[in-house]
């Protein structure tokens, strides 16, 4: 492959503990912070009975395919005479390839690029047949098709001379994606996904600039495709990506020996620590102890039993005569404990497990 080149855009056990850091509110010791890592389910789920996966170019061309043969320079529109697009495909390809989650369990994904196929009149992009889907996956041992149906990708140069000349390159692209599921004769997805990059870079020399550090086409063509095929990956990928949450450390002396025992992984200890006090005559410190009973079970994935003491916890708070500001962190947590409770049961559609129905 060709040099790598740093695009920016313009305009991730499903849990490892991580540790707690104190924090002052307020000026006082009131609660603390504790940071840990869990999985977040893609936003496409691949059935857990699928094996194989095969990725497929559909190949397509139109009419109206002009965006990928043109580039400008300082807004002059140049064509270029190589295609690109067999270099686009293999290094999508590639890009899904190699970033697909460990959790698929795959050895890799097989590649499948089809016969060119001329499509006269508007740019459209009908399915293929099921028959045709059944073919190739027969003849490439794959359970379900990931079909790139088109892939374009255009960029402009833009040259700024002074003592020290800047080249800007701008890049826009537009990737359309379908999964083909021959068993249950579904689209698991459809999608087209349009964004735009950019990269620049500096010389003293005019021709340096032009000729050795501003990227090339087919080096723009191999990168970007590449990413493309990366963030396709991403969607369809659990990823871990990191959670802060707040739990209180006073009001009992219990809690600073729950914060204790949490530090050092005794997560089950801590859980005993709290439970004495959620039926407290004193509904702020039952509150304080089931909302960190709620937290602990999250960590613990246990989300019904998390949902039940978040929910006893908002109980307490609003039997006080006066709300705490306190209160304003639990009505936090209970939303962010939606989110995670709706991110497991589609973790649990991802693993495949019964009670994901």
């Amino acid at each position: 492959m060709t040099k790598q080149i740093s695009f920016a855009k313009r305009n991730f056990r499903k849990f490892l503990l991580l540790g707690v850091l104190p924090l002052i509110f307020t000026g006082c010791q009131t609660m603390a912070l504790y940071d840990f890592e869990g999985l977040k389910a893609p936003k496409v789920i691949i059935p857990p009975d699928v094996k194989t996966i095969g990725f497929v170019d559909r190949n397509l061309s139109f009419d109206i395919d002009t965006l990928s043969k043109y580039y400008k320079v300082n807004g002059l529109s140049l064509k270029d005479s190589i295609d690109y697009s067999e270099i686009r495909a293999i290094n999508c390809h590639l890009g899904l390839n190699e970033n697909l989650s460990v959790y698929f369990e795959l050895d890799s994904v097989s590649y499948t690029r089809l016969p060119e196929n001329h499509v006269v009149g508007d740019r459209r992009y009908d399915p293929m047949s099921w028959d045709r889907v059944d073919s190739i996956c027969e003849s490439n041992g794959s359970d379900i098709l990931i079909c790139l149906e088109d892939l374009q990708i255009f960029n402009e140069y833009e040259i700024i001379e002074g003592e020290e000349n800047w080249g800007i390159t701008d890049v826009k692209y537009f990737a359309v994606w379908r999964i083909y599921d021959p068993l249950s004769q579904k689209f698991h997805d459809e999608r087209m996904i349009a964004d735009s990059l950019f990269t620049e870079t500096s010389s003293y020399s005019y021709t340096k600039l032009l000729e050795d550090k501003m990227p090339k086409r087919k080096e723009i063509n191999a990168e970007v495709a590449y990413d493309i095929g990366r963030d396709y990956a991403d969607l369809i990928s659990p990823s871990w990506i990191s959670f802060t949450r707040k739990y209180f450390i006073s009001g009992h002396q219990d809690f600073s020996l729950a914060s204790y025992y949490l530090n050092n992984d005794s997560v089950d200890q801590a859980i005993e620590m709290w439970k004495k006090h959620v039926d407290s005559e004193d509904k702020k410190l039952a509150g304080r102890a089931s909302y960190n009973l709620a937290f602990a079970y999250e960590l613990k994935e246990d989300f019904q039993k998390a949902s039940y003491c978040i929910r006893k916890a908002i109980k307490n708070y609003r039997e006080l005569e006066k709300e705490p500001k306190e209160f304003t962190y639990v009505k936090e947590y209970y939303k962010e404990l939606t989110q995670r409770t709706q991110n497991n049961y589609l973790l649990d559609k991802f693993f495949g497990k019964e009670n994901a129905e």
